[in-house]
């Protein structure tokens, strides 16, 4: 007959446990609870003490996970394994069971310093990357307002394209309506010059009825000298004074009818020819007539 102690243990032990380097290790302090849980199979198998079977089984574990964090990731590493071994129990060989195991990690005594230098470099690395990525953020932002400087001057300089065209096509047009205007003024004689004279600037129409006056003056003394000269050069027979006549007389009829001058608006034409005038004109003619058919 055997005798099986089937109390729950708590063992303390200590590893030494690779860091992903491989350079580096870490210390833990594991504290753990088994049980021998099939006593047949452990008479049986007639381990000499726990610890050779639960100690194999942990180190091959630990070492495992260890390997996957960096030697300034010791907390990271702890927290991984503790998580590893929680709340399960695990039956090992030799009827024994593992209850519970909680781990600490810490960095072997000569890391200290690097991995206070390594957090040091990792946190500078970190500030340089803020530092730079402030710099792109601050970059893409002025890229982004010069873009939109740069399109808001394009569309203006397009506008004021545009509407400069547009003035000049209308001053094109204007000019344009101007030019056929003045044309067809100048086309229509002396009074459509005059009326547009008259529509530009209404202040002007005495001005405009003077030089209206001064031209039927003009054509008044045309008149009187052509005939003067006639007379004067015996060049007008009988037949000829009734038609000359005709002529003088639609020309004074047109220089002194009623409408032509305004009261007082302009001076009077220098010279009047009246109806006594007209008749010594025609006596000379007779005369003059009269002489040539002598001649005859």
């Amino acid at each position: 007959m055997y005798w099986v102690d089937v109390a729950v243990h708590h063992d303390p032990c200590t590893f030494v446990l690779p860091a992903a380097e491989g350079v580096f290790t870490f210390t833990a302090e594991v504290d753990l609870t088994w049980q021998v849980t099939d006593p047949v199979k452990a008479v049986r198998d007639h381990p000499a003490s726990g610890e050779q079977v639960y100690r194999p089984y942990l180190e091959r574990e630990l070492r495992r996970l260890s390997r996957e964090y960096q030697i300034e990731r010791f907390m990271m590493a702890e927290r991984e394994v503790n998580d590893h071994f929680a709340d399960q129990q695990i039956e090992l060989s030799c009827g024994i069971a593992l209850l519970s195991c909680s781990v600490k990690l810490a960095p072997e005594s000569g890391t200290h310093a690097y991995i206070q230098e390594s957090t040091f470099d990792h946190r500078k690395a970190r500030r340089r990357e803020a530092e730079h990525d402030a710099l792109l953020h601050t970059a893409q932002l002025q890229l982004t307002a010069n873009e939109s400087r740069h399109g808001l001057k394009l569309q203006t300089t397009h506008q004021d394209y545009e509407l400069t065209k547009l003035a000049q096509r209308r001053d094109l047009e204007l000019e344009q309506q101007r030019m056929s205007f003045y044309a067809e003024a100048l086309h229509g004689g002396e009074l459509s010059v005059l009326a547009y004279r008259l529509a530009s600037n209404r202040d002007d129409a005495n001005e405009v009825i003077a030089l209206m006056m001064r031209q039927k003056q003009v054509d008044f003394d045309a008149a009187h000298g052509m005939l003067t000269a006639l007379l004067e050069q015996n060049l007008v027979n009988k037949r000829d004074v009734q038609d000359i006549m005709a002529r003088a007389t639609a020309v004074v009829a047109n220089h002194l009818s009623p409408g032509a001058v305004e009261a007082g608006s302009v001076s009077p034409p220098k010279t009047e020819l009246s109806a006594s005038s007209m008749s010594a004109l025609v006596q000379e003619a007779e005369i003059l007539d009269r002489s040539d058919d002598d001649d005859v």
